[in-house]
């Protein structure tokens, strides 16, 4: 499984680490592109993230699967891996900061708090009052982010352990999120590997290998239907629908960050024709591959 690293996130975000900025970093979701509120692929991360989120989305954390209903409070370290999908039609907003264990060097044991350890918790849905709450913290970190304060990094320190009491304070037996089986969530967890090991193609010969439902199905040693049935439940979409919006996120990257010809990036995502595979693009960003380049 691959490590992504703050470098490599921040490049995918148009940002870059930069040492003096104590590689801390907050983004809200409305000032990203379209494309950030799109599943993200499954795989650890070396930076510690902090995430609240407004919408329905699936939640895959190590070998938990969570799902949150409308609004909720995400912690990812770099000992596990993880992704969320957005699920729904409503609008999907919130904020998020990154930060990695140097950001806390003699300033406190970030790994002590329960929702950075294995049975934490990790995931918690929120009331609107405490999103409400917890936001005005995340604000004031911006604030204090933006400014030329001397000692803003130690302010956003202590706002950042703010939220992690705010959640440590949160009962457990509020805490509505629905834990699917662990038979579902390792087999979840297993096609998401499978899915992301492909990825992102960096070579001219590095075409995809598996590229449809039966192809996982096989690979994982399970009945076709039965791995369509478990993916429904734990992620709200077929297998082939999980499929698709990877091809596609992987292939929009290509052709908008790449000089690769579009007949080659059609053979390297596996398609035998170009017409199919532009085809397949345009019914489902409108445009056509060498119009999306263009744009």
């Amino acid at each position: 499984m691959k490590r992504i690293d703050m470098n490599h996130f921040l490049a995918a975000q148009n940002k870059v680490l930069n040492k003096d900025l104590g590689n801390f970093n907050i983004f809200w979701v409305h000032d990203l592109d379209a494309c950030a509120v799109q599943p993200i692929p499954y795989n650890r991360r070396d930076f510690y993230k902090i995430n609240l989120l407004r919408g329905e989305y699936t939640i895959h954390l190590a070998d938990k699967t969570y799902e949150i209903q409308k609004l909720g409070l995400f912690f990812g370290n770099p000992l596990y891996p993880y992704n969320w999908i957005p699920k729904g039609a409503d609008a999907h907003s919130g904020v998020y900061c990154i930060f990695n264990k140097e950001f806390f060097h003699q300033f406190g044991n970030i790994d002590s708090y329960q929702m950075f350890q294995p049975e934490g918790d990790n995931v918690i849905e929120l009331t609107e009052e405490l999103y409400r709450e917890i936001e005005r913290v995340f604000e004031k970190m911006d604030q204090a982010f933006r400014s030329d304060y001397q000692h803003k990094y130690d302010k956003i320190r202590n706002l950042i352990f703010e939220v992690l009491h705010s959640a440590n304070e949160v009962s457990t037996n509020e805490i509505r999120i629905n834990k699917h089986d662990a038979a579902a969530s390792r087999i979840t967890r297993s096609f998401l590997e499978l899915l992301e090991r492909q990825f992102p193609i960096e070579m001219k010969n590095q075409q995809v290998l598996l590229r449809n439902a039966a192809d996982f199905a096989h690979t994982l040693a399970i009945h076709e239907n039965y791995l369509n049935r478990v993916l429904k439940k734990t992620m709200g979409s077929t297998t082939t629908q999980l499929i698709q919006q990877r091809f596609l996120q992987e292939a929009r990257v290509l052709i908008r960050h790449s000089s690769i010809d579009i007949s080659e990036i059609a053979y390297l995502l596996g398609f035998k024709e170009i017409s199919h595979f532009s085809g397949f693009f345009k019914k489902n960003e409108g445009i056509s591959p060498l119009q999306y380049r263009k744009v």
